[in-house]
This record gives structure tokens, C-alpha cells and sequence, in this order.
């Protein structure tokens, strides 16, 4: 037998393995659906517009957090939320009426809104932070043959889902969208419709037909990016739901927080506080080069649009703040972000990249450190 045949039956029997492997991970998290409704049926029902109305009607301003996604560069707002803690000796859900967050951000906004079954909150900043490193590490990871089974994520999800489902166990347990006290928003693909939702924890005042959710499945679908990790079906409100990360489409949820805060408070100043983690928020795009038409300039434009990028949501929500304000709206736009940072890999768990995400936290924090000063005032 010639090394020819070799290689050929070697390859034909990785293309086998490769083939029934995927359909096992597809039964496996794909095609069992499970059933949340029972659980759901006798829990709370979500509170609606006019009680979140009544609950902050002395309040003159209505603080919203708002945090993008980034995978593990996550940490990296939790270091400036951390500061604002320090300096306020409260948590960050007592700091924030609203929060609002897109794959990361979704995760760690969820977890900071987590009651602690005593009108107070379960987790802090610094909570998270402390165990971030061994979670991520958790989370972002597979077995060896599933690398080589996917070709490291070529062929199939790069990482199994039950590091990431145990983490956020461990956080949520049987937590709702409606045992939460403060106001979330989570933005999710639904594959099942082929549309973009957004999830609150809250419903409207007449026609409540708003889900609820235990917080474990809408997260981790919220943070789902379907490359990174398999999604799984759950049949709630009556639907089968199939949730993942909405980032490409919307990784900034600030415009949709503020629209919701100011249609139940248009009278009220709005503060609204967006930190970055790096990335490609402050990158600029240069299009010159971009004058061949047809196919390849298409294909050159995909490449190197800010639209497939955080760039081009959060030009879009400050462009939109600014409008806001021409027409008698009072919002008090905080961002916390600093250049560069499109170097930082989002799913390196390596100590070489954690060191190198918290080197640039601690220069964003020195280029910020007036506006950290401002909110602690504030929000003190």
C-alpha cells in the first residue's frame, strides 16, 4: 500500500468521524428541546411599565449602565465598576436603575442584578472579578478531540457548552427575569423567527405579552456567539426558542435603553454610562482604496466596514444622544473608552492576554480618570 491509499483512507475516516460527530453535538444541543414552561408557570409574573413609573418617581435622574460585548476583554469594565464600588460602598445594582448588555455585557449585567432575597443585591463587581480568570477559563473550553474533530472551530462551535452552563448555575440557580429588582435589557437573535428581540424584565401595561425567563437559558443564549458555542432549544411562552449572541447586529443596546427609559420618564434626566473593553469601537476606517465596483469591491467593503463591527453601533447611539438633546432631551452621555485595544484576542484565556487586557484597563482608567472622579460624585 503506497503512502497515496494511507492518506486517502486516513482521510476518509476523518471525514467520517468529523460527520457523526456533528450529529451528535446537533442532537445532542440542537435538536432536544426543552420544556421551561412548567417551571415558569407558578413563579412571578414580570412587573409592568407603570410600576417601574411608581417606583422611581422621586428619582430626578435615572441611571443606566451600559456594557457591549467582548468576550473575555469583559473584565475590563468590571475593573472601572469596581472603582465606582470602592469609592460609593454600594454595589453596582444599587448604583443603576437600568443596565443593559450584549454577549459579555449581558452576562455580567444579568449577574450584577441577581437579588440577594433581601431587597438587596447577591453580586458585585468585585464578586465577578475575582473568580473572572477560572470562569472564562471554564467557559472557553473543550475536550482534545472536539479540537480535532472541528478543526479547531472550522468545522463545528469551537468550545462545548457546559463549562459556560455551569458558570452561570453556579450565578443564577432558578433566578428569573422576574425576581430581578433593578431593569434589564438583553438584546438575543431568535433563529427560531429569523429577528432580533429585545428581552426585558418588565411588560407593558396592557397588552402583557412579555416572557419570562430563567435567567441561565436567556443568558447563555444571549451570549452565544454560534461560532464560539452550540446553541440549545427551549420551548417557553408557548414557542420554541433557539437564542443566540445578536453582536454582529447589535453589540451596543444603549440606543434601546435609552428609548425605553425615556417613554416611561420623558421628563426626567437620563445618565447613561457606557463602558468599553477594547476592541474596535475607536478604529478608524479608511475607504480609499475601495474604488473597484462589482464583487470584489463588495468583498473589500465587508472587510473593512465599521458596520460589521461595535464601531458602527456606537457611532449610531451617539449620533442619536446628540439628536436627542436638540430636541429637549436631558441625557448625560458618560463614555468610558480609550484607542486601540483591537489586539486583544476575545477568547485567549492565556495569562499573556490577561495581562495584556489588564494593561490596557489600567491605561483606560488613566485616560478616563475625570469621568470616573464625575460619576463617583454623582452617583454617590
Amino acid at each position: 500500500m503506497n503512502i497515496f491509499n494511507v492518506v486517502f483512507i486516513i482521510l476518509v475516516c476523518y471525514i467520517g468521524l468529523v460527520y457523526f460527530y456533528l450529529k451528535h453535538i446537533t442532537n445532542k444541543y440542537l435538536k432536544v428541546v426543552i420544556d421551561l414552561s412548567t417551571a415558569l408557570d407558578n413563579r412571578l409574573k414580570l412587573k409592568t411599565n407603570q410600576m417601574i413609573r411608581e417606583k422611581y418617581a422621586d428619582n430626578d435622574v435615572i441611571n443606566i449602565l451600559v456594557l457591549t460585548g467582548g468576550g473575555v476583554r469583559g473584565i475590563v469594565p468590571l475593573q472601572i465598576l469596581n472603582k465606582l464600588e470602592e469609592a460609593t460602598g454600594k454595589k453596582t445594582g444599587e448604583l443603576f436603575e437600568f443596565m443593559a448588555g450584549t454577549s459579555t455585557g449581558a452576562i455580567n449585567c444579568a449577574i450584577l442584578s441577581v437579588p440577594d432575597g433581601d431587597a438587596g443585591y447577591k453580586f458585585s463587581s468585585q464578586d465577578i472579578s475575582r473568580d473572572y480568570v477560572r470562569n472564562i477559563r471554564r467557559m472557553f473550553s473543550a475536550p482534545w478531540y472536539h479540537h480535532i474533530l472541528t478543526l479547531f472551530g472550522i468545522f463545528g462551535p469551537r468550545y462545548l457548552p457546559e463549562g459556560k452552563l455551569e458558570i452561570l448555575e453556579g450565578y443564577f440557580a432558578d433566578c428569573t427575569l422576574a425576581d430581578l429588582q433593578n431593569n434589564l435589557i438583553v438584546p438575543v437573535y431568535d433563529l427560531s423567527e429569523n429577528a432580533l428581540r429585545v428581552i426585558r424584565n418588565w411588560e407593558p401595561s396592557l397588552d402583557g405579552n412579555y416572557t419570562n425567563y430563567f435567567l441561565r437559558d436567556l443568558i447563555h443564549g444571549a451570549s452565544n456567539p454560534p461560532m464560539l458555542f452550540s446553541p440549545r432549544r427551549f420551548f417557553v411562552g408557548g414557542k420554541t426558542r433557539v437564542f443566540i449572541d445578536p453582536g454582529v447586529i447589535l453589540n451596543n443596546p444603549a440606543e434601546v435603553a435609552l428609548l425605553n427609559a425615556w417613554f416611561m420618564f420623558p421628563n426626567k434626566k437620563i445618565r447613561i454610562v457606557l463602558i468599553g473593553n477594547g476592541g474596535n469601537d475607536a478604529e478608524s476606517y479608511g475607504h480609499t482604496h475601495m474604488a473597484e465596483f462589482g464583487a470584489y469591491g463588495l468583498f473589500q467593503y465587508l472587510l473593512n466596514s465599521p458596520i460589521i463591527s461595535s464601531k458602527f453601533s456606537t457611532d449610531l447611539v451617539q449620533e442619536y444622544i446628540y439628536e436627542a438633546r436638540d430636541y429637549g432631551l436631558d441625557v448625560d452621555f458618560v463614555y468610558i473608552n480609550s484607542d486601540g485595544g483591537h489586539e486583544l484576542s476575545t477568547v485567549d484565556t492565556s495569562s499573556q492576554n490577561m495581562e495584556k487586557i489588564n494593561q490596557y484597563a489600567a491605561r483606560l482608567m488613566a485616560e478616563n480618570q475625570e469621568k470616573i472622579d464625575y460619576l463617583i460624585s454623582v452617583l454617590k
